[in-house]
């Protein structure tokens, strides 16, 4: 009986992280869609998606607290009374990120609508790294049957960082999978590559977290990487499978069966941690049978659970199938499969000479991108009308001139590049006493492979940066030189965060900063030229390593023992 309890807890895992998960993804891509003007039309495509079935999708974070506490009391007061912190932020996030949702829709003021909306993007991203890091601080055994455990090295050590990172990762790559298809199924065909970028990037990024994490995993939970190198190796490999045809499919512009393949490469990874646990509840202890409650508790829970399966799955599914059909509204303005260029970003309903005048400047624009020229015979007879019409916003790859000078771009890369490497190198210190002194994981390289590891991927960053700088044009341009330049501040700052100030946590810092611009400018240059965004790919995972490798050393030495900057 104890064990079927288990698997009912662990299917309302599996579903809150699926549907839940989404919901929090897609406030990352809030937070990095940019400013008023630019994240419009991305944020406006989150608000639709997102209004019918936010609040339903966090049932199962009840139900999953529910049947914790009624199956498997012990488990849950040892859980409680260690990982309370993570606990109560994962909550206030929760709510946050609600208000914020609610009341951006709510409010006309613009310094009010950026307010919520800080809100609900921050609290979207500490909510489910709060809950990656219980996870890591559950597999990695650091939650005593008895409870009251260590509140900060419990989740606040290599495992449940990473778990929150991937958390995090997972979530995005969930949430730009899922809002590309529903752009697609509104013909809409700018936020369709807009969201499938992103989905590419932020998939290939978790990836190279997920095989960058074997090693810290290793070192820091041997019985979780014994078990998933044991009895859940094949769901591990379905889940990587899973994730390869997501991408291939993205990449192939297929939506049939896209979010299938993301989602069950979410699920069978959770699944697997679920089975590497297996008998135990708190990671290395504390088996199932043990911490479950007495079988006539257990019958009532399993009954409760089946009633509540009867009721909430088909509910659940007539209200995605409902919104799916452009059915379910918000306020009131109804769905549709489809959103015109007129109300794009907007929220509000369009009149019929809005929609025949978005109709005519959408043919004007595309007889302008087929023939060169900037109006059709039509719009030149329509004079001072043509003027008033709203124009619709050229694809900025559709109509590009060759640069005179193709090798300025490589140039000005390359040099940024150089003065970077030399930078990080001056900062460095690998012989310094202070450093020797550290305990390092065992899985950390040796001091001459790093050299050996940037000299390639520097050249990597300029390659990529050229010709993505060549193929982008005007202020799409210049953001993408301000993006590389931004990362290339936060490379070589870290080493001076690190060895300068002496301070492995200020490093750690540094690099979750380059990680999350890694991802950005992934998705950015993807948009742009995605031969340079794959060229990217190496350098992105190498910082998710380097992250790895930071945030265990930060765990391995808590106090810290030299504070100031570094004397030559």
């Amino acid at each position: 009986m104890a064990e079927l309890v288990a698997v009912f807890l662990f299917i309302g895992v599996v579903a809150y992280a699926v549907l839940g998960g989404a919901d929090f993804g897609a406030g990352f891509w809030d937070l990095i869609a940019g400013g008023a003007k630019r994240g419009r039309e991305p944020r406006h495509l989150i608000d639709v998606s997102l209004a019918p079935v936010w609040e339903a999708n966090h049932t199962w974070l009840i139900y999953c607290l529910v049947v914790l506490w009624t199956g498997f009391p012990a488990a849950f007061a040892a859980i409680t009374t260690t990982l309370y912190i993570p606990l109560i932020l994962a909550l206030l996030g929760i709510v946050l990120r609600g208000a914020g949702f609610a009341f951006r829709k709510a409010t006309v003021r613009t310094e009010e609508q950026r307010l919520y909306g800080a809100a609900f993007a921050l609290s979207s991203i500490l909510t489910p790294y709060c809950f990656g890091a219980i996870a890591g601080g559950l597999a990695s055994g650091r939650v005593p049957t008895a409870g009251n455990g260590d509140a900060i090295s419990s989740w606040v050590n290599p495992s449940s960082i990473l778990g929150g990172i991937l958390a995090v990762l997972a979530c995005s790559y969930l949430a730009a999978t899922y809002l590309t298809v529903e752009a697609l199924h509104r013909d809409d065909q700018k936020l369709y590559r807009y969201y499938r970028d992103r989905a590419i990037a932020a998939g290939a990024v978790t990836g190279a977290v997920s095989i960058a994490g074997i090693f810290v995993l290793q070192a820091d939970s041997p019985r979780l990487f014994d078990r998933l190198s044991g009895p859940a190796l094949p769901l591990v490999v379905l889940a990587a499978v899973g994730g390869l045809v997501g991408l291939a499919l993205l990449w192939a512009r297929r939506t049939v069966g896209t979010r299938v393949a993301a989602a069950g490469a979410v699920a069978l990874v959770i699944i697997g941690w679920g089975v590497a646990q297996t008998p135990y509840l708190l990671g290395t202890h504390l088996s199932i049978t043990e911490a479950a409650a007495p079988n006539a508790a257990l019958a009532v829970v399993v009954g409760v659970a089946i009633v509540a399966g009867l009721l909430i799955v088909p509910s659940l599914l007539l209200l995605f199938r409902l919104s799916g059909r452009g059915v379910v509204g918000v306020g009131d303005r109804p769905f549709r499969s489809s959103v015109r260029e007129g109300e794009r970003g907007s929220g509000e309903g369009v009149t019929e000479g809005d929609r025949d005048a978005a109709s005519k400047a959408a043919d004007r624009s595309s007889a302008g991108r087929g023939t060169g020229a900037a109006l059709t015979k039509g719009a030149r007879r329509t004079g001072a009308k043509t003027a008033r019409t709203p124009a619709v916003p050229l694809d900025p790859t559709a109509v590009r001139s060759e640069p005179r000078h193709r090798w300025v771009p490589y140039a000005l890369c390359a040099g940024a590049v150089t003065a970077t490497a030399v930078a990080g190198a001056r900062a460095t210190r690998p012989d310094a006493r202070w450093y020797r002194e550290l305990n390092t994981p065992d899985w950390q390289p040796p001091p001459w492979a790093f050299g050996a590891v940037w000299t390639p991927l520097y050249a990597s960053v300029a390659v990529a940066g050229g010709r993505a700088l060549n193929a982008a044009r005007g202020p799409e341009r210049k953001a993408l030189a301000g993006e590389f330049a931004a990362n290339l501040a936060l490379n070589a700052g870290w080493s001076n965060l690190f060895f300068r100030l002496r301070s492995p946590l200020a490093g750690l810092v540094g690099t979750l900063l380059l990680d999350a611009s890694n991802i950005r400018l992934l998705a950015r240059v993807a948009r742009t030229d995605r031969k340079a965004a794959v060229t990217l790919l190496p350098y992105a995972a190498w910082c998710a390593y380097a992250t790895c490798l930071n945030a265990s050393i930060v765990a391995r030495n808590h106090e810290p023992r030299h504070r100031g900057p570094a004397k030559s």
